[in-house]
């Protein structure tokens, strides 16, 4: 059996893991965690998203993405009301506050990425995502 600590799965995890604390700790002073930070993100970036539509981009269950949602409504940040076409979809929209506090925050990934890439050059970073797309390219299969 392969030392797990010497797997690329055991340090893709540890970086997707000190990646997301790392976003959380430079979003908490803005009242946000990283998944509500996304929900943002994808809402500003569409304009207008429906809900079902932003479960697929993130990748997460309802039940998963209605309370994050709800979190963000009660702040006073996002909008979600029935869809004009399908009054059983709903549509998420930025608030002029949601959309002048998402704006107002820095983006967590360029804090991140800056912090793990310190002292790597870009051939390193390369060939690091080159290995990663085949690998997942390999799974997708």
């Amino acid at each position: 059996m392969e030392d797990y600590e010497r797997s690329l799965g055991h340090w893709v995890k540890r970086f997707y893991l000190l990646s997301a604390r790392e976003m959380d700790s430079a979003l908490g002073p803005y009242g946000l965690g990283r998944t509500q930070w996304y929900i943002l993100y994808h809402v500003d970036a569409a304009g207008e998203l429906r809900q079902r539509e932003l479960q697929s981009i993130l990748g997460v269950e309802s039940a998963t993405l209605t309370p994050l949602v709800a979190a963000l409504v009660n702040k006073g940040w996002l909008v979600q009301k029935p869809s004009v076409d399908d009054r059983r979809s709903k549509v998420l929209t930025l608030t002029a506050a949601g959309l002048n506090h998402f704006r107002s925050v820095p983006n967590p990934i360029v804090r991140a990425r800056r912090k793990a890439l310190a002292g790597l050059d870009e051939t390193e970073i390369e060939m690091a995502r080159t290995v990663l797309q085949r690998a997942v390219r390999n799974l997708e299969v």
